[in-house]
């Protein structure tokens, strides 16, 4: 996609500006590589030392200028949630589920978007619009973005029962728990799809819009005509929405409509495709009429108008990084994907009356390997996935269900001696396991991987039941098929 000319309003770089501090500067700048990130508007820039920096959404570390309504405080008396009344059971600490992947190879942020607008100021939980995983591989120099559907059916540490994927950010912040609504949503991504998460940044209506307005608006392909009647408005009523196949211009408002509508045949999962569309919009604007100048010489009325829009635990540091690696992502470097109904096993509706999917983990897997696990080779150097599984520090649970003698036990030796920590055995629930099973409840890639390659497990043998109350990462059922090496 190519533009010429500025965009309406549009300085040159070199005009005086208002001066910001540095740290001011930096911020408005990743804001305006991430704000797509609202309606998973994703970030396709790469991170040259963010691994050595990694940190958990524990309230610590927040961008200075963030709004008030988007960090974690308590809810006003009556906030609730008009899903499922879930209380937390126990303690409400949650303590973060974390799947170890290779040092220095990759760094994954959880990327949300919250339905927060203009007369919603005495709101303090909000439940995500949109949620999108970015990975970054600074090393292969690519980058993958994976759009999460909200209505995803999961188990939420520290709750009781299910409840939808988009309902993690709310109750974080409405209970009050550590971390807020950020960490409860990058714990919950993390039990739930086996994949690390390790930053997030967290965006509303407002940013998307103005960002989207302040870049002269971007050109989409529509792929289909659009009529949307009961298009919500910004209060109880209707705000239609038509656009026609073909390539359009959007301002910030349109485009945001495109991104949030349902009113095509595949819902929701057409709505991410768009979203991951518009994002690449962004960038292609971005970067084919080179602004961030541009955008520089304007952050002092940029900044104080997005000030308030959006919070992240990116610290200064990874966002200069961010900013200055922007442009080495090649487009057919970045890999994107929307987990639809090729990985979903089931769709119903609660006894609460919520619709809701399930995933198929076994479907899912692949994709998740492709797109998370999988490195770029290091220079010079050779991946090593046995060092990798150890790295994993998996606890592992090895049942005989095979009815020999002294077979758990002696697994169990054996992968002690290759540097596993095996924290149980016993027997399996019956002894005519004719093939061996093994269950992976925490994403343990390289481990299970490890297991199956020296125990001789098929694939269709390896199941992901991604559970975060499990006692264990990995349980192994040793079958009459089973030898050791």
């Amino acid at each position: 996609m190519s533009f010429s000319g500025r965009p309406n309003g549009t300085r040159n770089p070199q005009e005086d500006s208002p001066g910001l501090p540095n740290w001011a500067v930096a911020t408005l700048l990743v804001f305006f590589v991430t704000a797509a990130a609202f309606a998973s508007y994703m970030v396709y820039a790469t991170v040259k030392e963010w691994t050595a920096n990694r940190g958990r959404a524990d309230g610590s570390g927040l961008i200075s200028g963030q709004p008030a309504a988007l960090t974690s405080v308590p809810p006003t008396e009556k906030a609730t949630d008009d899903s499922q009344a879930a209380t937390p059971s126990g303690s409400v600490e949650i303590v973060g589920t974390v799947v170890p992947v290779a040092t220095g190879l990759r760094t994954t942020v959880l990327l949300m978007g919250i339905d927060q607008r203009a007369g919603m100021e005495d709101e303090r939980a909000f439940r995500t619009d949109t949620m999108m995983l970015v990975t970054v591989d600074p090393v292969g120099n690519t980058a993958g973005m994976l759009s999460i559907p909200r209505d995803l059916w999961v188990t939420i540490p520290g709750f009781e029962g299910r409840d939808r994927i988009n309902t993690a950010n709310f109750k974080g912040d409405a209970f009050r728990l550590p971390g807020g609504g950020p960490a409860l949503a990058m714990d919950t991504v993390s039990a739930s799809l086996g994949i690390q998460v390790d930053h997030y940044v967290r965006i509303n209506f407002t940013a998307f819009e103005t960002l989207i307005d302040e870049i002269g608006s971007i050109e989409i392909d529509v792929p289909q005509t659009i009529d949307d009647p009961r298009y919500p408005d910004c209060c109880d009523g209707y705000d239609p929405f038509y656009i026609s196949a073909g390539r359009r211009q959007m301002d910030g408002s349109t485009a945001l409509k495109y991104t949030r509508t349902r009113a095509t045949f595949g819902a929701d999962f057409d709505r991410a495709a768009r979203q991951q569309q518009v994002l690449l919009a962004v960038r292609d604007q971005v970067l084919s009429l080179e602004m961030l100048p541009t955008l520089i010489a304007r952050a002092p009325k940029l900044y104080s108008a997005l000030s308030d829009s959006y919070d992240t635990d990116l610290n200064l540091e990874e966002i200069v990084d961010l900013i200055s690696m922007a442009k080495e992502i090649e487009r057919e470097d970045i890999q994107s994907d929307v987990i639809d109904a090729d990985y979903i096993i089931n769709e119903f509706t609660t006894a609460e009356g919520a619709q809701v999917v399930l995933l198929d983990a076994r479907a899912f897997r692949p994709l998740r390997e492709q797109m998370f696990y999988n490195p770029a080779p290091q220079p010079q150097s050779t991946i090593d996935p046995a060092a990798l599984a150890v790295d994993e520090e998996a606890t592992i649970e090895v049942q005989n269900g095979s009815a020999r003698t002294g077979i758990a036990q002696s697994t169990a030796d054996y992968l002690g001696e290759n540097g596993f920590n095996v924290v149980s055995i016993g027997n399996a629930d019956q002894f005519n396991y004719q093939a061996t099973i093994i269950y992976d409840y925490a994403g343990r890639y390289y481990t299970t991987r490890w297991l199956a390659e020296h125990f001789d497990v098929q694939p269709a043998r390896i199941i992901d039941m991604s559970d975060p109350n499990s006692p264990v990462d990995v349980r192994i059922i040793i079958g009459q098929d089973f030898a050791l090496p």
